[in-house]
């Protein structure tokens, strides 16, 4: 029979506890840093977590079937598109990014420390924010160059993380689970990062989830007095971190208005990722209900009369262009996925908004999963994050934490729940004693 706690494992099982609690925190500290890192460490974490499952299935839950059915219903049509693929073997990439839905049920059991699993992701950040900042001013002569990666080969993958604790933090201290203000000053090191690495989506997608998760905690009446000073002094910091980093910021988004508005108005635009969505947009009419299968959008793209004409060529440079995706994770997923792709991922995404926006009604940290689920779907408006770990382990994380309700932890309730409503013995979260250093 099982049980709906995990004291009792906890206390027979002290030694594995613990060992999984330090690999599941190093993983949360390798994430925003290097992801090919982190996956190293993902091996034993699902060794070890198997072991477990195997040893102490009675007392292990299984995780949230509201994220994880949707998740494997995800899973399931990228492995079965790899059937009509124009290359299957050199796309297995993306079904093997996929494994990191494993953070799910392997941090599920751990959720009764969700704050050192966060603050596991907040040293990460700093790390590689330090990185980035040295790298930046060995770099400063060329402010329009391209984004200072830090640990990572890729930028902007790291902003997405980076974006999400500065969201995390802002809504822990909003919502009234962290009083001090001077946790805020940990959002300078990630928003640092997020300007170094030139993600204009990143940027973006901060903006949008802060306004978000202020509108989710004041609906679901969270939000403490403390948070107009707050949100006062951060964009102060915001605006500061304008002012000193205008000649890295202003040009791109500059550039990015007159390429949307030149497409909008004469129809053109010299801009490569614009007319790639275009050109997606044409292609898919061609397979519109199963799409051309994973890794299609090389062959869509390149089969595109419009794009590869001459005239189009000779005035845009094409010879740096990377044809296999178009830089957007909707238009790839409709291209190569068709109608069937699109709305199983708008499922999934679906799924992890409806749990968040439920939980929040009870504790704050559904709030900020619906602000991180805000970061993802904003950045993958504009680059391929379902094919890439470091992106594809943000969202499942997020995913967790919007399926979890740590109201019914004792103590940690922001709204005072009576004990009779919840008694120990059915609060669904362990009570296990913390490995050292708690």
């Amino acid at each position: 029979m099982a049980t709906s706690t995990l004291g009792e494992l906890a206390q027979k099982d002290r030694f594995g506890d613990r060992i999984h609690f330090w690999l599941a925190a190093l993983v949360c500290f390798l994430l925003p840093v290097n992801g090919g890192w982190a996956g190293l460490l993902l091996a034993p974490l699902v060794g070890w977590g198997a072991l477990r499952t195997l040893c102490w299935r009675r007392y292990l839950p299984a995780g949230p079937a509201c994220i994880l059915f949707p998740a494997t219903a995800w899973i399931g049509l990228v492995a079965i598109s790899l059937t009509w693929s124009p290359d299957p073997r050199q796309e297995l990439h993306q079904l093997w990014a996929q494994r990191w839905v494993l953070v799910i049920p392997l941090l599920w059991p751990l959720l009764d420390r969700w704050r050192w699993l966060l603050l596991f992701t907040l040293a990460g950040c700093l790390l590689q924010t330090t990185v980035q900042t040295v790298q930046g001013i060995a770099e400063w002569s060329d402010p329009q160059g391209q984004g200072i990666s830090g640990f990572e080969t890729h930028p902007r993958t790291g902003a997405v993380w980076s974006a999400g604790v500065v969201v995390g933090l802002i809504g822990l201290h909003l919502g009234g689970l962290l009083r001090r203000r001077i946790w805020l000053l940990g959002c300078i090191p990630p928003v640092l990062a997020i300007i170094l690495s030139g993600s204009r989506g990143a940027s973006v997608a901060l903006v949008i989830a802060v306004l978000i998760v202020i509108v989710v905690l004041a609906v679901r009446r969270h939000l403490t007095s403390r948070g107009a000073a707050s949100m006062a002094a951060v964009v102060l910091v915001a605006g500061t971190s304008l002012a000193v980093f205008h000649d890295r910021i202003v040009p791109q988004f500059r550039f990015a208005v007159e390429s949307v508005t030149a497409i909008a108005t004469e129809g053109k635009t010299n801009d490569v990722r614009l007319l790639w969505w275009r050109s997606a947009l044409r292609q898919w009419d061609n397979h519109p209900l199963l799409g051309y299968g994973l890794g299609g959008t090389a062959e869509a793209l390149e089969s595109d009369p419009e794009l590869t004409s001459d005239e189009l060529r000779s005035k845009v440079n094409f010879s740096n262009a990377v044809w296999n995706q178009p830089h957007s994770v909707y238009l790839q997923v409709l291209l190569e996925g068709g109608v069937v792709g699109a709305g199983t991922l708008a499922f999934l995404l679906f799924a992890i908004a409806r749990a968040g926006w439920r939980n929040s009604l009870d504790h704050p940290l559904g709030a900020i999963a619906i602000g991180g689920l805000a970061i993802w779907m904003t950045t993958a408006a504009f680059d391929a994050w379902h094919t890439r770990s470091q992106p594809l382990a943000f969202l499942w994380f997020i995913g967790l934490l919007a399926a979890f309700d740590p109201a019914r932890l004792p103590g940690d309730s922001v709204g005072k729940t009576d004990e009779c409503e919840h008694p120990p013995g059915e609060s669904g979260l362990s009570k296990s004693t913390p490995p050292d250093g708690r």
